[in-house]
């Protein structure tokens, strides 16, 4: 799958090798400013920790940098466990860029980098290879091996080793949602998009190769363009304004399915979207579809015909959201 990777940042790809020396695949920069952290999401609240380290380079007239991980800690752990991804990796590295970062810093986690000490984290990586001259984290950071290193830590082990610090404390909007990425999570489940989109600062966005499906849409009048949801998190089940970018850079809006289609037997969790005024092939093409919209939860219907009436009042709901 081609996806589009940003151009203005420089991406550094590193790995802890089994003697603990440094795997990276171009040379690193020297004094960088670099916020840390998994930024799943890359909401409101990971921008301020990551403008902390913008701000932080621009006084010491140093390169800032951005560290995050991949794959997520969470999934090396949990690897049979539930899609909880808000972004994909090349995601992330987009909201990095329009951020203004200088580097993304992307840490292959694996077992030789979750073996090593909080201490030799802050040492090795922090300090000998990345050569950092300050450090952002937000107050939930935790690092080294199990988690044992927290943020106080992180200040401790700077004041030791040579590198500023600041930690940023939990991010709240001005009604109270928390700024984080279970908060995210938690909208989506709930079907809030809009709330979602509140605490990330954009819609959430699910990112794939159109893949062909059964067309049984084209029997209704409805095509649709579908994407299978691979590592994201599933949100609630139903039917929502969308729109979709092309990789031409045209954004289109429609209305998605997300769900199982009970009605045609499916067992399979899609990501369908009619395309209003659309009619191009675009099978093989990675689009990103945009979650804007709750319209009603995914239904089980007696008939095609009783469906196709829903999916034209769902339509009809979805240009309305535009024309408002």
């Amino acid at each position: 799958m081609t996806v589009l990777l940003p151009r203005s940042i420089k991406v550094i790809t590193l790995g802890v090798a089994a003697d603990q020396s440094l795997e990276a695949d171009t040379p690193l920069p020297v004094g960088a400013s670099a916020a840390i952290g998994s930024f799943d999401g890359v909401h409101i609240g990971h921008q301020h920790v990551i403008e902390s380290a913008i701000r932080a380079a621009k006084a010491k007239g140093m390169p800032s940098a951005v560290i995050c991980f991949d794959p997520h800690p969470q999934s090396f752990f949990h690897k049979d466990g539930k899609a909880f991804r808000l972004m994909q990796l090349s995601q992330q590295l987009r909201a990095f860029e329009a951020l203004g970062v200088d580097y993304a810093f992307v840490l292959t986690f694996d077992a030789h980098l979750s073996s090593l000490s909080a201490e030799d984290f802050a040492r090795l990586i922090l300090r000998d290879y990345l050569k950092l001259s300050h450090v952002s984290a937000g107050f939930d950071f935790q690092f080294g091996k199990r988690g044992g290193g927290h943020a106080k830590d992180l200040v401790a082990f700077g004041d030791q080793l040579g590198f500023t610090t600041d930690i940023l404390p939990c991010q709240t909007d001005a009604e109270g949602h928390k700024l984080s990425s279970s908060a995210v999570r938690d909208a989506l489940l709930s079907g809030d998009a809009p709330l979602a989109t509140e605490i990330l600062g954009r819609p959430q966005a699910y990112l794939g190769e159109v893949i062909h499906g059964a067309k049984q849409g084209r029997t209704i009048d409805f095509p649709t363009l579908n994407l299978t949801l691979g590592d994201y998190l599933r949100p609630r089940y139903g039917i929502y304004v969308t729109q979709t970018a092309l990789p031409d850079g045209r954004v289109i809006n429609g209305v998605s399915n997300i769900g199982v289609r009970p009605t045609v037997g499916g067992d399979i969790e899609l990501l369908e979207t009619y395309l209003f005024d659309f009619s191009e092939e675009v099978y093989g093409q990675v689009v990103e579809t945009r979650l804007l919209d709750f319209i009603r939860p995914e239904a089980k219907f007696d008939s095609f015909d009783e469906m196709k009436i829903a999916i034209q009042g769902d339509a009809a709901k979805a240009r309305a959201y535009f024309q408002a």
